[in-house]
């Protein structure tokens, strides 16, 4: 006779989920606040940011094998913030800032392409080239939490940095049929 197999339990899954969620958002976030306080906030100590800033960046670096599932979920949240504005013509939680529809269009497009590029990358081998991008999509998101003023800059970014997997396979793959 067979032992019982056992299952998974769903809640499981979807607390792992959430903590990594939790755990990019909260590295990010501290990093951002971090950032601000050395850099621009006059009134805090400047160690204390800098320290905030390089506890956060280094524990958000070194879990990046764990919250890279999730990318593609908050690149989707993204699209979501982009069909908001282009529905209300405006900021999302600001009715007093007016953003044009068509950057909303702009906005949602690099969005949906950044999660399936995101979602591309997770479904093979995890190489440094995605452990870099990954991280270069991760400093991006530092840049939107802190109060610099370069945050479509960051944005930018982010999309460029989900781009750099797709393209160095096809960079590896023409020099392979190149070289054979």
């Amino acid at each position: 006779m067979n032992p019982p197999t056992t299952r998974k339990s769903w809640i499981s899954a979807r607390l792992q989920i959430a903590s990594y969620i939790f755990l990019f958002f909260g590295c990010a976030a501290f990093a951002g606040v971090g950032a601000t306080v050395a850099f621009i906030d006059p009134t805090r100590s400047r160690a204390m940011g800098i320290s905030a800033l390089i506890i956060a960046g280094s524990v958000g670096i070194a879990t990046v094998r764990l919250w890279k599932r999730v990318l593609p979920a908050i690149f989707a949240c993204g699209a979501l913030n982009g069909l908001i504005i282009i529905g209300q013509g405006h900021a999302l939680n600001s009715p007093d800032v007016v953003v044009a529809r068509s950057l909303g269009v702009v906005l949602t497009l690099a969005m949906i392409s950044a999660a399936a590029l995101t979602a591309r990358a997770n479904s093979r081998r995890f190489t440094s080239v995605e452990r870099l991008s990954f991280i270069g999509i991760f400093l991006c998101f530092i840049v939107l939490f802190s109060s610099f003023d370069i945050k479509s800059a960051a944005v930018a970014g982010a999309v460029c940095c989900a781009c750099i997997p797709p393209i160095w396979d096809l960079v590896t793959r023409r020099s392979k049929t190149l070289s054979i």
